[in-house]
């Protein structure tokens, strides 16, 4: 049986790990932290728009009559 909601709480280790980047990676992961995320982000938001009437409850009703409404 699940937990009840209410039961469930977050605790926080008081004591963490420290892991230090190596030096030879700090550049290289910089970089991979600095990626294109607006770029993406403007991307998801476009394809966004573009298939959202697609995905549509209406459309797909249209397209359903076209095809197999004799």
């Amino acid at each position: 049986m699940l937990p009840s909601i209410k039961n469930k709480y977050v605790q926080f280790n008081l004591t963490p790990t420290i892991i230090y980047e190596p030096n030879y990676l700090a550049q290289d992961l910089q970089q991979y932290r600095m990626n294109n995320f607006m770029q993406k982000k403007a991307d998801a938001d476009r394809f966004s728009k573009l298939i959202s009437p697609i995905l549509s409850s209406e459309h797909r009703a249209q397209i359903w009559k076209k095809l197999y409404d004799t």
